[in-house]
């Protein structure tokens, strides 16, 4: 009996089995980099940067594929990609072949991103929590692919786990061509793409200003908690467990209260948890601290996150590829630029300071976030999917 699998559950799990690899890889690449390539934060910040910035590049090639190709494929596509990056660092000698594989990275994840986004576009007639869903089985196999990570890297060193999680992305382009139409469904672009660009503007600036300071917040904190309390991988990964598990559980009841009290004071009251974050690392005590203030910011992105991709989806119209290409383009610009400056920071001026820089950018978003939703003509409360008759 030949396989089957739907278009849903494969983009779904896909999208798992490779964000699940890539938080993994984010998480360990930076301690590795720096612990057995002997690579300074400046340089750990440049190699994360240029991951971003070639995702960056790739994508408005990504959303053209997504919008006249089959949307299926070209996720697998990207899944193959992200595949090779990740056996790049496992067999990487030096910075040089991990910059090669950082590249390839960027590249899999515009195409695999843009395409399971606008595939999960299509289904919000019939679940408008559609985003939230996504969202909430990333974040579950992300912490999920933790445990056995972690477990196996004392026996494969970070390497072999590199190598493991090249062969999860192969499976999810396994699964992924499993679910291809027969005859593609074309969307065909209708307008030019600055006209696009200049009227998400509000948006897109929106969500490029918090990317910085999200960028930066992750990326430091890692350093300070190998630096400054000198955990161990094991122990960094336990900081972070309560906020991975928050963005398991939480989505889909965020997205109710999302519902209920609408787009805009959720977003506004998420902006404020996240930016309360940023600013109590500046004074957090100890790891347990951080731990609990890390789930402020992970309810945080629980919310807004799936509040971007369906205010994207809802003014794309045909062009789901090209809007979620321009809402992804527009968080790695700010993620790059978050990337460099945190890591120069971090090294010239103190924890302190950082911290509060970043605090004060994210607080922005509270009012700027609301204000872009109105501009754009985005409903304030989703619209409820259709009850079957009968």
């Amino acid at each position: 009996m030949r396989w089957r699998v739907s278009r849903r559950s494969a983009s779904t799990t896909g999208a798992a089995l490779v964000g699940g690899s890539a938080d993994v890889l984010d998480f360990l690449l930076p301690l590795w980099v720096g612990a057995a390539l002997g690579a300074t934060p400046t340089q750990i910040g440049a190699l994360v940067a240029l991951e971003l910035a070639v995702s960056f590049a790739a994508r408005p090639v990504a959303g053209r594929l997504v919008d006249t190709r089959e949307r299926s494929r070209v996720a697998a596509a990207g899944a193959v990609l992200c595949a090779l990056a990740c056996g790049g660092y496992a067999v990487a000698p030096g910075l040089g072949v991990a910059f090669v594989a950082a590249a390839a990275s960027g590249a899999g994840g515009a195409l695999l991103w843009v395409a399971v986004r606008a595939i999960t576009a299509e289904r919000l007639e019939e679940d408008d929590g559609a985003f939230a869903g996504l969202y909430s089985a990333v974040a579950f196999a992300s912490w999920f692919f933790w445990v056995p990570s972690l477990v196996l890297l004392p026996t494969l060193g970070y390497r072999g786990v590199f190598a493991a999680l090249g062969v999860a992305c192969l499976v999810a382009a396994a699964l992924l061509m499993r679910s291809v139409r027969r005859e593609p469904v074309q969307h065909p672009p209708d307008a030019s793409v600055w006209r696009d660009v200049r009227r998400m503007s509000p948006l897109l600036a929106v969500v490029a200003l918090t990317s910085v300071a999200e960028a930066g917040v992750g990326l430091i904190l890692l350093l300070h908690l190998q630096r400054a309390f000198e955990l161990e991988v094991h122990e960094i990964a336990l900081v972070f467990l309560p906020g991975g598990i928050a963005m398991t559980v939480l989505p889909r009841a965020l997205h109710r209260l999302t519902g209920r009290h609408g787009r805009r004071a959720v977003y506004a009251a998420g902006s404020i948890g996240s930016a309360l974050f940023a600013a109590g690392l500046a004074l957090a005590p100890g790891p347990l601290v951080i731990a609990a203030l890390w789930v402020l910011t992970a309810t945080a992105w629980a919310a807004l996150t799936p509040i971007h991709e369906a205010a994207v989806a809802h003014v794309s119209g045909t062009r789901t590829g090209r809007g979620m290409s321009l809402l992804g383009n527009a968080g790695l610009a700010g993620a790059a630029t978050g990337s460099l400056l945190a890591g120069a920071l971090y090294e010239a001026t103190s924890w302190q300071v950082v911290c509060g820089l970043l605090a004060a950018l994210i607080a922005v978003g509270a009012i700027a976030g609301p204000l872009a939703l109105a501009r754009l003509g985005v409903p304030d409360r989703p619209r409820p999917a259709p009850v079957p008759a009968g």
